[in-house]
Parts: C-alpha cells; sequence; structure tokens
C-alpha cells in the first residue's frame, strides 16, 4: 500500500497561478447630493460593500456629510450624502 501512494504523491502536480495586484478605488464623489446607489451607478465595477466601506470612511474623516434621506412607502430609507466644500 506504501508503494501506491508513493506513487501517487510523484504523480501529483500543483499548478498555480498568480493574479496582478488589484488596484485601490478611489471614489470620484459627486456634486451635490447624492446617495450609495448612485455611487454605485458611477462605479459599476465596484463590490458594493466597499463603496459603503468607503462612504463609512469619509463620513469619519469629514470628507463627506449626512444631507438628509428619501422616505420610501416600504424598506429602509435611502440615505443622501454630500461633499464638504474644502
Amino acid at each position: 500500500m506504501t508503494e501506491n501512494t508513493d506513487k501517487i504523491k510523484q504523480d501529483l502536480k500543483v499548478e498555480t497561478t498568480v493574479r496582478p495586484k488589484k488596484k485601490k478605488l478611489v471614489v470620484n464623489w459627486p456634486n451635490g447630493k447624492f446617495s450609495i446607489a448612485d455611487l454605485e451607478k458611477n462605479h459599476p465595477h465596484a463590490v458594493p460593500i466597499t463603496l459603503r466601506f468607503r462612504v463609512k470612511k469619509a463620513l469619519e474623516n469629514g470628507t463627506i456629510y449626512p444631507a438628509g434621506k428619501i422616505e420610501g412607502e416600504i424598506g429602509r430609507p435611502t440615505l443622501l450624502f454630500e461633499r464638504t466644500t474644502n
């Protein structure tokens, strides 16, 4: 039995591919009021959770600020943001 497992180990080849390094997403904040859905339209290749995280960080460092919300008939309200004038 050990001869059989030794042969399998010799025949086993592992190939790996190296992916190119991803570039960091730079968010272009729109002028005026915008929602996360607007950011998703402007950045179609970005993952939605990444955009939400960037909005959270921008709120913390003061790049953008909350500018209200739009109440819908059902579901959660849509939050609006606006870029600070600095």
